[in-house]
């Protein structure tokens, strides 16, 4: 019974202190009607991907310089693009709380924008060969959910659009015209 009972505790709490892996990164990618709203759940080790991307802080103890390399890192690694090529514009973040696990962080990024085309995430990309991110956007209720990683760093939505076929109609009126006057006058020729 000690045996079990010592297992059962082992088991329990492995679970509850198991991480994240360090190696991915999730994007919950919503289109609002003038915005982008991107919640992002990163592992610890974004702060590896922020040094690495500006060696400086590695002295730095001022969490301003980590905000202002955060904002450009996001800049140049998260980059959000309308159907005409256009690059949306990065607005704002805001840290979100987090749901008990110390070993991540939750924000939530607005770029300005619609029309989302084409999605290009290298986060973390800098620090880890293997790095995956898993990215599920939602646009008019519509979810598309795709992962960039090495060698796939972007990803562009395919547009549902309906073509109209009512134009035809009107070539198609013409053609019907002289195809009828034609075999008419082959009628009568004969």
């Amino acid at each position: 019974m000690k045996y079990l009972l010592s297992f059962s505790f082992i088991f329990i709490f492995s679970t509850l202190i198991y991480a994240h892996e360090t190696n991915e990164a999730f994007f919950k990618i919503v289109q609002k009607e003038n915005s982008i709203e991107i919640r992002a759940e990163f592992p610890w080790t974004m702060r590896n991907a922020l040094i690495s991307f500006n060696p400086s802080l590695e002295n730095s103890t001022d969490k301003k310089d980590f905000e202002k390399t955060f904002i450009q890192y996001l800049k140049a690694n998260l980059i959000l693009k309308d159907k005409n090529g256009k690059t949306l514009k990065y607005q704002t973040y805001q840290e979100l709380k987090n749901d008990g696990h110390s070993h991540k962080n939750n924000y939530l990024i607005i770029y300005k924008g619609s029309d989302l085309f084409e999605i290009t995430n290298t986060i973390m990309f800098n620090i880890y060969d293997n790095q995956v991110n898993y990215n599920t956007i939602t646009i008019n209720s519509k979810q598309v959910i795709f992962k960039t990683e090495k060698g796939i760093i972007n990803f562009v939505l395919k547009r549902n659009e309906n073509t109209k076929y009512w134009y035809l109609s009107i070539l198609l009126l013409p053609f019907i015209y002289f195809t009828y006057q034609y075999r008419n006058r082959k009628t009568k020729t004969q």
